[in-house]
C-alpha cells in the first residue's frame, strides 16, 4: 500500500499570486503577537508592521526546526503576495525557512517594543487606522 503525503496545503504553494503564509511561532512569541492584536486580521498587520520596522541586517536568524522550541499550531496569515515573495527570497538567501525569518523578525521587533513606548503607540495607531476607534 503506497502512502502519499499531502504537501500542498493551503498557503504552502509558493506561487506569486497567493497572499497567505503558514506560520508556527514559538508559544511566547505567539502570545506576544496576540496581545498586540485586537481581532483576527490584526495578526497579519502586526507581522507586516514588524517586517517594516526591522532591518534585515538587524534580525539575527534563529532556526525553528529541530531547535527544541515549543511551537504553536500552524496558522494561516494573509500578508499579501508582495510581502510573501519578499520573505521567500530572503529565506532563500539565508538558506532557512520563511518561518525562521518571521520568527527572527518578530523576536527582534518585540525586543524593541518592550523598550520603546513610541513604537507600541505607533503599532496601536496603525491597527486602529484600519478598524476605526477601539477602546483599550
Amino acid at each position: 500500500m503506497k502512502r502519499t503525503r499531502n504537501v500542498n496545503r493551503e498557503g504552502q504553494r509558493w506561487t506569486e499570486d497567493r497572499a497567505g503564509i503558514t506560520l508556527r511561532l514559538p508559544i511566547e512569541l505567539r502570545e506576544a503577537v496576540t496581545e498586540e492584536s485586537r481581532i483576527k486580521g490584526d495578526l497579519s498587520r502586526v507581522v507586516l508592521f514588524a517586517l517594516a520596522h526591522v532591518n534585515r541586517k538587524e534580525a539575527k536568524i534563529t532556526q525553528t526546526r529541530k531547535a527544541g522550541l515549543r511551537l504553536s499550531n500552524p496558522q494561516l496569515l494573509h500578508i499579501g503576495a508582495e510581502a510573501r515573495m519578499a520573505l521567500k527570497e530572503w529565506a532563500e538567501e539565508e538558506g532557512v525557512s520563511v518561518n525562521a525569518i518571521v520568527v527572527s523578525v518578530l523576536e527582534e521587533f518585540f525586543r524593541r517594543l518592550k523598550k520603546r513606548n513610541a513604537l507600541r503607540t505607533e503599532l496601536q495607531m496603525e491597527i486602529r487606522a484600519r478598524h476605526g476607534f477601539m477602546p483599550q
